[in-house]
C-alpha cells in the first residue's frame, strides 16, 4: 500500500509544473494561492487541503491519485468480472437506445 509522502508529492508537482511551462509564481497565481504557500507544498515542507490539491490537479491536468500517492492510471484499474462488464454494457446500450 502506498502512503502520502509530502516530499515525493512535491517532486511530482515540480515535474508536472515544469512540463506545463509554469514558474512556481505563475502557477500559484493560476490556482489562486500565494507563491509562498505553493512553494511550501512543492518543497514538501507542508501539506495542503484537499480543495487546493483538486485545484492543483486540475491545473496540471492530472489525477489526485498521481499527485498524492504517485499512482499511475494503470494502477487504478479495478478487476471486474467479464459477466458484470457485459451486463453493464447491455444496460448502457439500453439506456442510449431509449434516450
Amino acid at each position: 500500500m502506498k502512503y502520502y509522502n509530502m516530499k515525493e508529492s512535491g517532486k511530482r508537482l515540480k515535474d508536472l509544473r515544469k512540463k506545463k511551462g509554469y514558474t512556481q509564481e505563475s502557477f500559484a497565481h493560476e490556482i489562486g494561492i500565494s507563491h509562498r504557500t505553493y512553494s511550501g507544498i512543492e518543497s514538501g515542507a507542508h501539506s495542503t487541503s484537499i480543495d487546493t490539491f483538486v485545484e492543483i490537479a486540475q491545473g496540471l491536468e492530472t489525477s489526485l491519485d498521481y499527485l498524492i500517492l504517485g499512482k499511475e492510471n494503470s494502477e487504478l484499474e479495478i478487476d471486474i468480472p467479464e459477466e458484470k462488464k457485459e451486463l453493464a454494457l447491455k444496460i448502457l446500450k439500453g439506456i442510449l437506445e431509449n434516450i
